[in-house]
């Protein structure tokens, strides 16, 4: 990862699947809806669900409004009753793992995940998930597998978002060129998928490419990302015109990064550059 002024740690921008309620950067490749009911009710007079299934359902419906409301603690109460009801149900291990994650439990987190594979191994939710786990964890090669599976699979509607975390692991461990071809096909199938070409910038700046990062983080500004995104690209961008000696395009750049998310990390971050600039 590309270390900001000071080394500081920032967390990619990766692409995964937030348990039935979007999250900021990540993108939903969800099978089923909340609200749907399960396979075995979808066929009228077949299969009809029993008193259990019913009742883990309804508690697996709880937990997601309590997800998608930010109420995590409860979330993982009616979830937890819902798989212990019925415990091989890979939508609810979903989105436990995800609530797990919110909470910071990341060991739950992938066990639960890992439990959703377990149930069904071709569950490409679960595989985008935990791929994203794995790059938050810095556990790169356990994240190159998984992300890999999707793009093998012809049937998964959002390639770009593995071809993502992909390119991302490899620039990780250090494989640059497929993890620059692999950033690169993800903006082939999506031109306006900026996490993407975010991430390409990044790398191309650690490679000293600096005009063509200012180029990838420029489309990144026109994509108009939200103000954590575009603070981020700022500060990324004041790096570069610092080295190539435009001190005056750097403070302009940190002064509009401070001011669109003054409490947000790279607000933070670009205020002290700023500081130590003036």
């Amino acid at each position: 990862m590309l270390r900001s002024r000071g080394r500081a740690r920032t967390l990619p921008w990766i692409a995964a699947v937030a348990a039935l309620a979007a999250l900021p950067t990540f993108g939903c490749a969800s099978s089923r809806s909340p609200r749907q009911q399960p396979p075995e009710t979808q066929v009228e007079g077949k299969n009809e669900p029993t008193h259990d299934q019913r009742v883990a359902h309804m508690h697996y419906e709880l937990g997601v409004e309590h997800l998608s409301a930010g109420r995590t603690p409860q979330a993982i109460s009616e979830l937890l009753e819902s798989a212990r009801i019925n415990p091989n149900d890979e939508q609810t291990q979903l989105a436990l793992a995800e609530a797990y994650r919110r909470s910071g439990r990341m060991l739950e987190a992938e066990q639960h995940l890992l439990r959703a594979l377990q149930l069904k191994p071709d569950f490409q939710q679960a595989h985008l998930n935990i791929s994203a786990l794995y790059i938050q964890l810095e556990r790169y090669q356990d994240a190159i597998p998984h992300a890999q599976h999707l793009i093998d699979d012809p049937t998964f509607p959002f390639p770009w978002r593995a071809l993502t975390n992909l390119g991302w692991a490899e620039f990780q461990i250090g494989r640059l060129d497929p993890a620059a071809q692999h950033l690169a096909m993800a903006l082939d199938y999506k031109p306006d998928y900026w996490p993407a070409r975010l991430n390409l910038g990044i790398l191309e700046a650690q490679r000293s490419n600096r005009a063509e990062a200012v180029r990838q983080f420029e489309r990144v500004l026109e994509a108009q990302p939200g103000p954590l995104a575009e603070a981020e690209v700022r500060y990324r961008l004041a790096e570069i015109r610092i080295a190539m000696g435009d001190r005056a395009a750097a403070i302009d750049q940190l002064t509009k990064a401070t001011d669109l998310h003054p409490s947000g990390p790279w607000g933070k971050r670009s205020a002290e550059y700023l500081k130590s600039l003036q």
